[in-house]
């Protein structure tokens, strides 16, 4: 979906993903051992904003909905971090899958999972010290590859008569 202007559509459907991410992050949240974070499965709704919306839906998707899932479940000292790593995930997800021309889902998908992972290294760098970024690294690394599956079945599956529907 490559729309140059914002409509009211848009933001709603902008509004309604932001929601989903925010629902899947607190669906299910399993600490991660050694560090302050969890793994959840909102990346599977922000990886699919970016395919279905776009590098900028990617990332305002992903960041404010996982900000907000920070803020809701007090980890928010993580919010500023999560919204960078999380958007910036949505954005790569969505640039890549856009370059590839949708050809290639899982690879735009895991990249950006990848990121992310390596995103939360450097954020966990920064408040804790390097030792607690690499012991969260593997965890982290899982939920990239994790939401990055989850997110090319949805797209399978939804996205086809998504994009039909909106079009």
């Amino acid at each position: 979906m490559k729309h140059k202007t914002l409509t009211t559509q848009n933001v709603v459907l902008y509004a309604l993903f932001i929601a989903m991410t925010v629902v899947m992050t607190l669906i299910i949240r399993i600490p991660i051992p050694f560090a302050q974070g969890y793994v959840n499965i909102g990346d599977s709704i922000l990886l699919l904003s970016g395919m279905l919306f776009g590098p900028a839906g990617g990332f305002w998707i992903g960041g404010i909905g996982s900000a907000l899932a920070d803020l809701f479940t007090g980890y928010s000292f993580y919010a500023p971090i999560t919204f960078l790593v999380k958007g910036i995930e949505g954005l790569l997800c969505g640039w890549i899958f856009l370059k590839m021309n949708a050809s290639k889902p899982f690879v735009s998908a895991l990249i950006a999972g990848i990121w992310m992972a390596v995103g939360y290294v450097i954020g966990d760098w920064i408040l804790f010290g390097l030792a607690a970024g690499i012991a969260a690294f593997p965890m982290n690394l899982m939920q990239g590859i994790v939401g990055a599956i989850l997110a090319v079945l949805l797209h399978k599956f939804i996205g086809p008569i998504f994009i039909k529907r909106i079009n």
